[in-house]
């Protein structure tokens, strides 16, 4: 009996080893096939900068914003539940433009997580596409019905003049704004406004611009007392551009200068003209100074008023703008372009328009070539900043390798801005022109049409500025190129493109 029951004890004692033996086996297995399907970090890479997530719930987004611009990002690391696997691998990209993105972790037991990573960029300013948004710019204000000679109309021929043309005192009549200056001297000169009453015809000195008849610069007076009697002119205008820029529905002006055009070059402040219907209010932007040879207003960022920009160097900053708060203050701002254009440009030529009809201003910028300054279209974009790595290269002319003005019209009635670029030599330096002529193919991309499209395009003397318009009311695009002290030049075109 005794023998039987040590049996039996025996035995209890090998069924309870099996069954703990058996116990650990099946809570192994419970731990091997663990459900365990948590994404706990993911650290993406642009350009060589981390960008870590920030994970909640199932939702997943970039803590700091991407650039405008980023195409495509890369997977740089990642942290999951032990055990379990992911639908990503480490350096894989993805496509910011086809986001938000699905991850799923699945873990050993088959069950799986999917979470939602949301990539975010920083859309800047958030701007809507405006078909209008070329309204009121000083690039579309700057043709004219008639163009002066401005030394012949203020009878000063020792000075150059700067001309702008609108209707100033607003009755119906083109009027013209003169900004004089001595070349490489720091003497001020004077700011003179010419009314016209819209009559006469002197094609020694006065040309009509188009749908004008019988325009004479004898039918212009100068309006007196204009400005404040302590009043500073400016040393060497360069560019008047007009706009509305506080909103009163009266024209104003606003007057870029380089200053004494010599070593150092110590640059000078632009000039504010508020029109107050007697004359202007006169404001000198003392806190801006600089060798300014270009610059355009426009509503950039589509919010209802005119901003600026002004361009050219040397200058503390030789791309700036200036943002209006719609009644005619302006602030200094340049975090609207690349810093690439920021110092050491050799851009003295810009203007907005936007070339490509997608109600985004784009930014033209010309200058000095064969100094580094490709000629660039920067295209406009909801972001409001300007940027180099979206924008379009022109081509070039040997020799001729300095752009002074630049215009953007349909020539050839195709339904897409084609480019007229007036140039000067840069071998013999601004001793002789040349115009340029660009075909759009209708996706922004610009080919050099200029030997068969315009004849004597080149030759002595330069201009200051080119304009684009119809000049004999034909219903075509002409090409003018206008000066002052010279007989300006005209090529009439035939509406596909050719102009003679």
């Amino acid at each position: 009996m005794k023998y039987y029951n040590k049996i039996l004890a025996v035995l209890s004692v090998l069924s309870l080893f099996f069954s703990c033996s058996n116990n650990e086996t099946t809570q192994s297995q419970e731990m091997t096939q663990s459900g365990e399907k948590e994404l706990i970090s993911l650290v993406m890479e642009y350009d060589q900068t981390e960008y870590p997530t920030d994970i909640s719930n199932t939702a997943v987004t970039n803590i700091t914003e991407l650039p405008f611009l980023s195409m495509e990002i890369a997977v740089k690391s990642f942290q999951i539940s032990q055990n379990s696997s992911a639908n990503i691998t480490t350096g894989q990209t993805l496509d910011v433009a086809n986001g938000p993105f699905n991850i799923t972790i699945t873990a050993e037991d088959g069950s799986s997580k999917t979470y939602t990573l949301s990539l975010v960029k920083d859309e800047g300013l958030g701007i809507s596409p405006n078909t209008n948004i070329e309204q009121g710019s000083s690039y579309v204000l700057q043709s004219s019905d008639v163009y002066v000679d401005g030394a012949q109309l203020t009878q000063d021929f020792d000075r150059f003049h700067v001309t702008a043309y609108s209707d100033f005192n607003n009755d119906g009549h083109t009027d013209v704004l003169i900004s004089s200056g001595l070349f490489q001297t720091f003497e001020y000169s004077p700011i003179k406004l010419y009314l016209g009453d819209g009559t006469g015809v002197n094609t020694n000195y006065c040309e009509c611009g188009g749908l004008c008849s019988n325009f004479s610069c004898s039918s212009f007076t100068e309006m007196p007392n204009i400005l404040p009697n302590d009043y500073e002119g400016l040393q060497h205008p360069r560019k008047i551009l007009t706009g509305d820029y506080n909103g009163d529905n009266l024209m104003d002006a606003f007057i870029i200068g380089t200053g004494y055009d010599a070593v150092p070059f110590p640059g000078e402040s632009p000039v504010l003209l508020l029109n107050n219907g007697s004359g202007f209010d006169y404001q000198k932007l003392n806190n801006i100074s600089g060798f300014f040879h270009g610059g355009s207003s426009a509503d950039f960022d589509n919010d209802g008023d005119l901003d600026l920009f002004i361009n050219g160097g040397p200058s503390a900053e030789e791309s700036l703008f200036l943002i209006n708060d719609g009644f005619g203050n302006f602030s200094e701002s340049t975090v609207f372009i690349d810093e690439t254009f920021h110092h050491n440009t050799k851009y003295y030529t810009s203007e907005f328009i936007d070339v490509n009809s997608d109600g985004f201003i784009d930014l033209l910028l010309a200058g000095h070539e064969h100094e580094g300054a490709d000629t660039l279209i920067l295209w406009g974009n909801s972001s409001g900043k300007y940027y180099e790595d979206l924008s379009t290269n022109i081509p070039q002319v040997s020799g001729f390798n300095i752009v002074v003005d630049l215009d953007a019209i349909d020539i050839d009635d195709d339904g897409d801005k084609d480019l007229v670029l007036n140039r000067v030599d840069s071998n013999n330096f601004y001793q002789n022109y040349y115009v340029q002529i660009l075909e759009n193919d209708g996706d922004s991309n610009f080919s050099d049409i200029t030997n068969s499209s315009i004849s004597n395009n080149s030759g002595t003397d330069w201009y200051n500025w080119v304009h684009i318009q119809d000049l004999n009311n034909d219903g075509n695009s002409d090409i003018y190129l206008e000066t002052d002290h010279r007989n300006n030049l005209k090529w009439f075109g035939d509406g596909n493109g050719n102009f003679n």
